[in-house]
């Protein structure tokens, strides 16, 4: 039975032991991740709740076949030296072309400036594609504005998705997003490919940038 002995069977109480709870307040512990580069030291008692929001949390390369873990600027710094050509390059606030193939699961990008590595996932449908970007990094991080816009190849049409990234530690099939965009069929050209323009910036405000007249 609960709250009771298991060799006498008298029932158990409830009382806080303040000495041993100011203990426990005055020791300091340093963060899980004091070797990806955090330096904070708390007391036990906020040693979960650090965790979760540590910015220093591992995160893995995207790339299927590399095993490689570390800090988010680790991360950047790994990808730029091993797999410099295995991602589409672009700058922040600038408009970007990115083409991506209509069975294509996903396309790393890399930012030139900090090298930060973004992921635009691609989940094929009855209706079309559904794309929806993402952040490789600590998933307490803050998001970052994007627009995404995809015309039609006949006539000229076009579809723009204005979001926030979410960021994960690692690269996985079907990322929580604050939206995404669904591309129809035609909106592809004859080699099977869908050609969009990604324009990502650090702004936290949608109308940091207007839209062409």
């Amino acid at each position: 039975m609960r709250n009771r002995c298991p060799s006498c069977m008298t029932p158990i109480g409830y009382s806080r032991c303040r000495a041993i709870e100011k203990v426990l307040e005055s020791v300091k512990v340093t963060c899980q991740n004091t070797k990806y580069g955090c330096k904070e030291a708390f007391s036990y008692s906020m040693k979960q709740k650090h965790g979760k929001a540590c910015l220093f949390a591992p995160c893995s390369c995207p790339l299927p076949d590399c095993d490689f873990e570390g800090s988010s600027e680790e991360l950047s710094a790994h990808f730029g030296n091993v797999h410099k050509y295995s991602a589409t390059r672009f700058h922040y606030d600038r408009l970007a072309p990115i083409t991506l193939g209509v069975s294509e699961k996903f396309l790393i990008l890399r930012e030139e400036t900090d090298g930060s590595l973004f992921i635009l996932h691609n989940k094929v449908e009855n209706l079309g594609n559904v794309v929806t970007l993402s952040r490789i990094g600590p998933s307490t991080e803050r998001g970052f504005f994007y627009e995404l816009t995809v015309k039609a190849p006949s006539d000229g049409s076009n579809l723009r998705l204005q979001s926030f990234t979410k960021s994960t530690p690692k690269r996985v099939d079907s990322p929580q997003s604050l939206g995404f965009l669904l591309v129809p069929s035609q909106f592809s050209c004859i080699s099977r490919q869908i050609k969009m323009d990604l324009r990502l910036g650090r702004s936290d405000r949608f109308s940091y940038y207007q839209r062409p007249g």
